[in-house]
């Protein structure tokens, strides 16, 4: 594939961030999610109010959050089978990019999951019209995270809640624009962008051989979907952990070569995405 500038990849992440925003498959209502995880708990007011971390140990909630990301790699991977099947040519390339925005939805709503598990504010804080910047921002550092980025760890805890309350003040995502953090949010963001191309190119050459190509596409979900919840889990574990240096910040020369195209695979291992995976 030959290769694409760090500013078209990074758009190309914000374009499929706001389409699948939209998608309904999407959303997670936090109080919903948290009132169906701990129905049984008599603190549920407590964990509705200031999260399930105020209430359970980081160890409980990462069993927790291993059951969760269990469950919902098998309904990706039954859901990505299902749209395997379309192998009508006509329709082949643009089901591939269903199939993609499908796939990236449900790494969306996985994410929210984990992160309320672990005490974080509602995602979704623009309403009828999707997400907000900062939001997006907390998306591009989630996703990054599941992928194994390098940066996206330092991202998801300048843009947590809990890791703001461990430190003893708040950390607004949407002051990341401003500072010499942004062009570590680009940097994560091209290399989500980098994914979204590759897997629509790998979804549509599925599309091929409809039977072949469906079991394909739910398998392989299923085998990165679990890797790449694990990765995000265990960063917000760190967070409550208090793993995390809040006087680093980054030198602005540093952070200006961070504007520099990514290499051609910026990760790494990114080919063999269940490397280090639970």
């Amino acid at each position: 594939m030959a290769e694409i500038s760090q500013e078209k990849l990074y758009g190309t992440t914000l374009q499929t961030i706001g389409a699948v925003a939209k998608l309904p498959v999407v959303r997670v209502d936090r109080e919903a999610f948290l009132r169906k995880q701990f129905a049984a708990s008599p603190h549920l007011e407590v964990i509705l109010q200031s999260g399930p971390q105020t209430v359970y140990s980081t160890e409980s909630l990462r069993r927790k959050a291993t059951s969760i990301i269990n469950n919902s790699a098998a309904k990706t991977s039954a859901a990505s089978f299902a749209t395997g099947l379309a192998g009508n040519p006509a329709i082949m390339l643009a089901a591939g990019g269903a199939d993609v925005a499908q796939y990236f939805g449900f790494a969306i709503n996985l994410a929210q999951q984990i992160a309320y598990l672990f005490g974080e504010d509602e995602l979704f804080d623009g309403g009828a019209d999707g997400l907000s910047e900062a939001a997006q921002i907390r998306v591009i550092a989630y996703l990054g995270a599941m992928f194994g980025a390098a940066g996206a760890a330092a991202l998801v805890s300048q843009t947590s809640k809990v890791a703001g309350a461990n430190l003893g003040k708040k950390v607004a995502a949407q002051a990341l624009t401003k500072t010499v953090w942004y062009p570590l949010v680009k940097k994560v963001g091209a290399v989500i962008g980098k994914q979204v191309t590759k897997k629509t190119v790998e979804k549509t050459i599925t599309k091929a051989v409809p039977v072949v190509g469906g079991i394909l596409s739910g398998g392989l979900t299923y085998v990165m979907f679990r890797p790449m919840g694990h990765r995000l889990a265990d960063v917000l574990v760190r967070n409550l952990n208090g793993d995390f240096d809040e006087q680093l910040e980054l030198n602005p020369a540093f952070a200006a070569s961070l504007l520099e195209d990514p290499p051609a695979d910026p990760v790494g291992e990114l080919d063999g995405v269940t490397q280090g995976g639970a």
